[in-house]
């Protein structure tokens, strides 16, 4: 790696770069939605009757209809643990669930004391034994069926689940169906989109919340009152910053880049790469208001042979008219943010959606910027289309109303995170949504032959 200097030194940036470098050494640590265990280990010990762990391969990935067996018939002072092992290493902030059964006792019901818990990274335990209560199990419509559910605090792989039996006769069996980890709420400051690769609130430090990925400099940071959430990180000096960088970007990567900024100068974001430096974006000086602060968005997405696209928004209104195009991936990616202000920095290896990107931009209270004739032609939309999905929250069943044309439509759900989960063509106004689909928030987008696009959040309740 090489770094050049011109015209002094600026801490905001060297921060950025060193933000960029580490997310490009962390992109295997995607993970968003349902991350389910793939293999385990088990053992037996004390004295112990009859004890046994049966099909203990059946607790494993996402089928849910199998279970391992964990069963003490009698024992003195003996005890079963089965170790499930995640294929990769998860952040905190995830809610881990367990599903768990028996075959006579309600889950509610299970002797409480004679099952822990207890997180692992790799074979390091992180301290924090805990005894399932009835705080942490949920049951089934199926009283003999229900979850264990727990956030660990720290970073974790593994999840050890300990039967023990005490002094006494448990007789019954503990089934194991699956272990899973999903995203929770990462921040107190609004509800942005959950599962970031990265979150820099700069309250203070420069740290990452979600992997432990912190910023280095040589440079003192400065940090003063954030308009929005506690503090931002702030640059007086106006200088450059030329970076080469031999990590290549993973090729199958789509990164968002999500920040607050107030500058009294220009935000330029670069890119360098073995065809040389290529600049972005950088908006004309007067379309910059150096006294508000701004909310951007930075969509780098993968197109597909070698095409890499780049769309800015600020304050919700794309401000680069086509996007750049590059033939190749950059070796990194330069943003130089000169005498203002950063704040809640956040990067996801992922493209948001539109409903994403609002909510963004509107979770920091941010003025969204809408071109006149777009608002006009929302009002008028308003005023003589509508658009309706009811019941809202149902059990599957949705009714379409409204007097949208729906001949030859299509409709599309969205999860929480963006991803398509349903797709399907329009047939009646009264559709089934799939069984498979778990209960959640989904985004419901409907589109017509005409090429008009409509979206409604629902609630699915199973």
């Amino acid at each position: 790696m090489k770094t050049y200097l011109f015209s002094g030194s600026c801490f905001m940036k060297t921060a950025l770069f060193s933000l960029l470098a580490l997310l490009i050494n962390s992109l295997s640590f995607a993970q968003l939605d349902k991350i389910y265990v793939n293999s385990q280990v088990n053992q037996i010990s004390g004295i112990c009757l009859l004890c046994s762990v049966q099909n203990p391969e059946k607790a494993l990935d996402h089928y849910e209809g199998d279970y391992a067996s964990l069963t003490i018939p009698i024992g003195v002072l003996a005890r079963i643990e089965q170790t499930l092992i995640f294929p990769e290493l998860a952040s905190n902030f995830r809610k881990v669930t367990i599903g768990i059964g028996t075959a006579n006792t309600p889950v509610m019901q299970l002797p409480l004391g004679k099952i822990s818990i207890e997180t692992f990274n790799g074979s390091i335990s992180n301290n924090d034994v805990r005894i399932v209560d009835n705080t942490m199990l949920k049951a089934d419509p199926d009283p003999k069926t229900g979850t264990i559910e727990f956030n660990p605090s720290k970073r974790f792989d593994r999840i050890k689940i300990t039967l023990h039996s005490g002094l006494l006769h448990l007789g019954d069996e503990l089934r194991i169906y699956y272990a899973q980890h999903s995203p929770i709420p990462f921040t107190t400051c609004g509800t942005p989109p959950l599962g970031p690769l990265l979150y820099y609130p700069f309250d203070g430090d420069l740290k990452d919340k979600i992997r432990g990925l912190d910023l280095t400099s040589t440079i003192a940071p400065t940090f003063s009152n954030s308009p929005t959430c506690g503090k931002n990180l702030t640059a007086t000096h106006l200088d450059s910053l030329y970076i080469e960088n031999d990590l290549p970007l993973a090729p199958d990567r789509s990164l968002t880049i999500s920040f607050l900024g107030r500058t009294d100068s220009l935000i330029s974001i670069r890119s360098i790469s073995d065809h040389g430096e290529s600049a972005l974006f950088t908006p004309e000086e007067d379309s910059i208001n150096s006294s508000q602060l701004n909310h951007y968005v930075i969509a780098y997405a993968n197109g597909g042979d070698h095409h890499f696209s780049v769309e800015v928004y600020r304050n919700g209104k794309k401000i680069n008219d086509d996007g750049v195009v590059m033939m190749l991936p950059p070796y990194s990616l330069l943003m130089t943010v000169a005498k203002g202000s950063i704040d809640e920095l956040l990067v996801y290896d992922r493209i948001l959606n539109p409903e994403e990107r609002h909510q963004l931009t509107t979770n920091y209270n941010i003025p969204l910027e809408i071109p006149s004739f777009a608002i006009e032609a929302q009002k008028l939309r308003s005023d003589h289309e509508i658009f309706t999905v009811s019941p809202n929250p149902t059990t599957g069943q949705i009714t379409l109303g409204g007097n949208i044309l729906l001949q030859d439509a299509t409709i599309t759900l969205r999860n929480a995170f963006g991803r398509e989960v349903y797709q399907a063509k329009v047939r009646s106004k009264t559709l089934e949504l799939p069984s498979t689909l778990s209960g959640g928030v989904y985004i419901l987008i409907l589109q017509t032959k005409d090429k008009k696009v409509y979206s409604r959040k629902i609630i699915l309740t199973r």
